[in-house]
């Protein structure tokens, strides 16, 4: 490069350069989403070190010693608030020390940084140069030290980065080089840290939003899923499960019990809507009490539930329904409710049958309990068109 070519390369104006494209850019990124606690700290960071090092390229050869001391100030802050933005951001992940000993040590830098300014050159480049370095250590000491895990991998790069920059003013100084100056090394390496900084801001941003997002689907998907006010499957994700319980298990071998609570009316007219309520989130509280691990509960709407027990028996299925029946009335006090009564259907699913067709079933035999007498529980065999009635059992008190 020729001399005067040379000479004229002044590296605080690229500094300055990509400096104002770094922090326009991640103010405009943060103007366009939800900005989080500690965002408006980074953004800050990179817009005073811009300033740093605007002051630098223009205002130090011009005013000398002051500018060169606020220069200083503006370009030693970075790390520390980009420490007190990562406290901020991650408020349950602890990091090490108090945001009010970061505030102190940045104070107290910058008082030293001001009082250098009556020093003469040499001593007032080495004080500044030593409290830059001092900020930049304790910050990668704090990250470093910090959580580890996925969420904290930018944040420990950051680390590594800080640190190796707090060397560059000294590096420069003993490589002595005219177009290096201890102001344009401090200056270099400001931009270099804060456009990482930059970088680290937006990963975390965008990893977080990532993760709110697809906590949301998650938790839709529960909600698409479930019965709010029960907390069982859905009539359709039920169908879901029972299907998917009914492709793994030997044809033949699975229980549906359809059942109903009974003159369910009767209870919202005399007790309100409120014990209605409370009266379905007892009986499926008791019929969640009642599974095993791979049965299938869900409610088909209004007081209707339907309760898929894999590899069992019909017989087998009337002992579950009366245990059911037992825990609903042994809590309905508890609950201020009257006695409850539940009526059941119940069938053996058929080599290739359907769990619609087997639910129709069910719902034969659930109204046959009921021209019993209700309180009961009634097996069905045969087919849809000609059901045959083959067990019947009472169950629990009868309702007065």
């Amino acid at each position: 490069m020729p001399p005067a070519l040379h000479s004229a390369v002044d590296p605080s104006l690229f500094a300055t350069a990509a400096l104002l494209v770094a922090a326009a850019s991640l103010t405009a990124f943060g103007a366009r989403r939800r900005r989080y606690d500690g965002w408006r700290w980074w953004v800050a960071a990179l817009w005073l070190t811009t300033a740093g090092a605007a002051a630098a390229a223009w205002l130090a050869p011009a005013t000398g010693s002051f500018g060169a001391t606020l220069s200083s100030l503006l370009l030693m802050q970075w790390p520390l608030l980009a420490l007190v933005g990562l406290r901020r951001f991650h408020p349950r992940q602890t990091l090490p020390g108090r945001e009010r000993w970061d505030w102190a040590l940045l104070a107290t830098a910058g008082l030293l940084t001001c009082a250098s300014a009556w020093a003469g050159p040499a001593d007032a480049a080495w004080l500044a140069a030593a409290c830059g370095m001092a900020v930049h250590l304790y910050t990668a000491h704090v990250l470093f030290m910090g959580p580890s895990g996925r969420d904290f991998t930018p944040v420990q790069g950051l680390s590594l980065v800080v640190a190796l920059l707090a060397f560059v003013p000294g590096l420069a100084a003993l490589a002595d080089t005219p177009a290096l100056t201890p102001l344009a090394a401090r200056t270099t390496a400001a931009a270099l840290g804060t456009v990482v900084l930059a970088f680290v801001a937006i990963t975390l941003v965008c990893e977080r939003t990532e993760r709110q997002l697809r906590d949301s689907r998650r938790r839709l998907r529960v909600l698409a899923n479930l019965d709010t006010l029960t907390q069982v499957p859905n009539r359709r994700h039920f169908q879901e499960l029972a299907d998917q319980a009914l492709g793994q298990d030997e044809p033949g071998t699975a229980v549906l019990l359809n059942f109903d609570i009974d003159h369910f009316k009767r209870i919202n007219d005399l007790f309100g809507h409120a014990a209605g309520d409370r009266a379905l989130c007892l009986v499926s509280g008791a019929m969640l009490d009642n599974l095993r691990a791979h049965d299938v509960p869900g409610r088909q709407g209004g007081d209707e539930f339907v309760l898929l027990l894999r590899r069992t028996t019909p017989r087998d299925a009337m002992g579950v329904a009366a245990r059911i029946v037992a825990e609903v009335q042994r809590r309905a006090p508890d609950h201020q409710l009257p006695t409850l009564s539940l009526s059941f259907g119940i069938v053996q699913i058929g080599f290739g049958e359907s769990i619609g067709a087997a639910m129709r079933r069910a719902d034969q035999a659930m109204y046959e309990a009921k021209r019993q007498g209700r309180s009961r529980a009634v097996a069905a065999a045969g087919n849809e068109e000609r059901p045959v009635f083959a067990e019947s059992q009472r169950l629990g008190l009868t309702p007065a």
